[in-house]
């Protein structure tokens, strides 16, 4: 059992074994530090860990979401100060819509924040948004499900784990997104670019936003944007 794996299970109930755990720990939390430059090139066990972490910060925000900040600043990861709303940034917790259709996505408010660790995006924060319905549609772009994600708290989830027995589960590679020199660039272990609109802007929000999109499969694809 990796030590992120056992992080997450004794979470099940509390906070309290975070602490203890990551003082006891220091060399796997700088193993996930080592991959907060785009340069890195980490091995199969090393996407593996970083899943785990995000399990682990999925626990945290549906049960321990007070425990979060602190456990994302202890990675020596950083808050994401971004004001205006980006898809890279922000996860769309909810939807007012807008009785202007042409009305671009505004943030009326953060329910909880996102962190970068260095340039890899660690967690993206959670926001209410106003916007026309040209932009995001109620309904579709806070409740249809929402890919690369183990659990979200209120909408379905789904990432490649799901479906596989307790231990292969977390034989699952991470999903890793940086930002270097103004440019974003989403899942960048993918291997084939999306071949429309609607697949382009599944990898950039990680779920649907005009339409749900059904039951796709984006795991493979990856996207550069920026100037």
């Amino acid at each position: 059992m990796s030590d992120w794996r056992f992080l997450y299970e004794s979470l099940h109930d509390s906070p309290d074994p975070l602490w203890p755990w990551l003082a006891a720990h220091p060399d796997p939390v700088a193993d996930i530090r080592k991959l907060g430059s785009h340069e890195s090139s980490p091995d199969q066990d090393a996407l593996w860990d970083l899943y785990a972490v995000g399990r682990v910060i999925d626990r945290l925000l549906a049960d321990h979401l007070d425990a979060y900040p602190a456990f994302c600043a202890t990675l020596g990861a950083e808050r994401i100060t971004h004001p205006d709303f980006h898809p890279f940034f922000h996860e769309v917790a909810e939807v007012r819509q807008s009785s202007d259709p042409g009305e671009p996505p505004e943030i009326v408010q953060e329910r909880w924040p996102g962190f970068l660790l260095g340039s890899l995006l660690v967690s993206r924060a959670g926001v209410v948004v106003t916007a026309g319905e040209r932009h995001l549609v109620a309904g579709v772009a806070d409740r249809s499900p929402l890919y690369w994600t183990y659990h979200r708290r209120d909408r379905p989830a789904r990432d490649l784990s799901h479906g596989w027995g307790h231990n292969s589960q977390w034989r699952t590679d991470a999903r890793r997104d940086y930002l270097v020199d103004g440019r974003f660039h989403y899942n960048v272990d993918g291997t084939e670019p999306p071949s429309s609109q609607e697949e382009i802007d599944l990898v950039r929000h990680r779920c649907g936003t005009l339409v749900d999109p059904g039951d796709p499969f984006p795991y493979d694809q990856f996207h550069v944007e920026g100037p």
